[in-house]
């Protein structure tokens, strides 16, 4: 049978908007197409936002060519990889498919969103035969294969006009058997191309790959549990590194981005992949960054990861509140984020800063002490945006019926205004003030000299524009200018590379 998967995008009011763009490749359908295609189906892959910039965000021509693809391959399953900001697109993608293949063709969602609410996508979206709850890649070849959704774990299904779950499907224990990504579904000279957003601000050939699924933590506004489990399961060194040779000698990559919830859930199976990495020489041909929770830093561990390739460490520092830490269910202290730091520094390692603002019981006082943190921590990269409450996070679970009601699930892209919800200890316009002051006064002119710092003479249009711009803030502001964060020069080896 034809198998059409597709990533939705969120609606043209809310997306794209600024510069950022994914160049990831999504692992996750990558991974179910790869398992469709072991059990003996057709397979295509359709990331709508590389549709739509390879289009020039002209959307119109995005969605003709989508409807092209469903005339000419006529899937007969059609499976969305569902966020939720991407859900008013998923349920147009969904009316495409039985509007041009026929009531025949099977309409699948997966994903966070599906997992979490999908017996209200069935209501909603007539269009919808199943959506899948958890990791689907089992789910969807037993759907493909024509069961009923009601005989396959993992879904909730339509029957009698009623919407049902099915018992739930275990996770998958060994992740080795999974069979690896087919690069040959996607344009990898798209997603391979010099790109400042896998590495950030670094313009690499790079990709992404995933070690392990799920997370040490359960944070309360994070959703990522929902679809990976409790807990974390690994691929073995072994898989890893043959994964990293194949991009590296296939895909000529300079850099991968690892995207694991966090590579140090096991300290010493990390060391393990660091010291198999070095046994192929691969340290000498790639490197790469990834996520470490806080209390994850050790010395050793570092001085491994650096020795391997790592350049740069991604932290959830989120806030120099160790009261908000906690209602955040953090699991960390603002002394641990500052033990992160200064290790992460002797170890000559580049800095990613997660920051957040918006969260339960922040005060304006504690906004300051968050710029102060990160004016002395001075990342290399610095990634600030406001608190999102996700569906089946915790922080939506214990929103009011109301709140919840009142929910724009495309404002989770870009939450400035967070639907009107307000968890912090401010006034509504006190947090209006606020946000406008940290996005256009601190975190903007903060990513701007960080990319001055970073980029190079290739990219002269952008750099002319951005020292144009911080000039007129610096002038206008200097006060402003004069506590934006100083980052650390570029390391050789990463100036070697661009």
């Amino acid at each position: 049978m034809n198998a059409l998967l597709v990533q939705p995008i969120p609606p043209a009011r809310v997306f794209p908007r600024g510069a950022y763009r994914n160049m990831h490749v999504p692992t996750g359908l990558a991974y179910v197409a790869s398992a469709l295609q072991r059990a003996g189906h057709t397979v295509r892959v359709l990331a709508r936002e590389e549709q739509l910039h390879k289009h020039g965000c002209n959307r119109v021509a995005a969605d003709e060519d989508l409807r092209r693809l469903l005339r000419s391959f006529h899937p007969d399953l059609v499976g969305l990889a569902v966020l939720s900001p991407s859900l008013e697109d998923a349920a147009e993608v969904a009316r495409w498919a039985k509007e041009l293949c026929g009531s025949a063709t099977r309409v699948i969602a997966g994903g966070v969103h599906p997992t979490v609410l999908g017996s209200e996508m069935l209501a909603a979206m007539p269009e919808l035969d199943a959506a899948v709850v958890g990791e689907g890649e089992a789910t969807l070849v037993e759907l493909a294969a024509g069961k009923p959704a009601g005989q396959v774990a993992g879904t909730f299904y339509r029957e009698d006009g009623r919407v049902l779950s099915a018992p739930p499907r275990p996770p998958l224990r060994d992740l080795d058997a999974l069979e690896p990504i087919d690069y040959g579904l996607f344009d990898m000279a798209y997603y391979t191309a010099p790109s400042r957003w896998l590495i950030r601000w670094l313009k690499l050939s790079a990709t992404n790959l995933r070690t392990s699924r799920g997370c040490t933590n359960a944070c309360q506004f994070c959703a990522g549990t929902l679809v990976s489990g409790l807990g974390v399961r690994f691929h073995s060194p072994e898989f890893v590194v043959e994964q990293m040779e194949r991009v590296v000698k296939g895909l000529g990559v300079k850099a991968i981005h690892f995207e694991d919830d966090t590579l140090g859930a096991d300290p010493d199976r990390l060391a393990r992949l660091c010291a198999a990495i070095r046994r192929l020489g691969l340290e000498t041909r790639v490197v790469w960054d990834g996520c470490l929770r806080v209390d994850q830093v050790a010395p050793e561990l570092l001085a491994e990861m650096k020795a391997a390739g790592c350049i740069q460490i991604e932290y959830g520092f989120e806030t120099a509140s160790d009261r908000t830490l906690s209602l955040l269910g953090k699991g960390s202290t603002v002394a641990q984020n500052r033990r992160a730091v200064e290790l992460t520094r002797k170890a000559g390692l580049r800095i990613f800063a997660d920051i957040m603002m918006g969260l339960p019981e922040e005060t304006a006082a504690d906004l300051r002490a968050t710029r102060e943190f990160v004016r002395w921590a001075a990342p290399e990269v610095l990634s600030f945006g406001q608190m999102s409450f996700l569906p089946g996070s915790p922080m939506f679970r214990r929103l009011s019926e109301t709140q919840r009601a009142a929910m724009d699930y495309a404002d989770t892209v870009y939450p400035e205004g967070a639907a009107g919800i307000n968890l912090t200890a401010m006034s509504d316009a006190e947090l209006a003030r606020q946000r406008r002051e940290m996005f256009r006064y601190w975190a903007i002119p903060c990513m701007k000299r960080q990319f001055l710092r970073d980029s190079t003479p290739a990219d002269e249009p952008e750099r002319r524009q951005w020292r144009r711009e911080l000039r007129r803030f610096m002038l206008r502001h200097p006060l402003r200018y004069a506590r934006l964060p100083r980052g650390p020069v570029a390391s050789r080896r990463v100036g070697s590379l661009l």
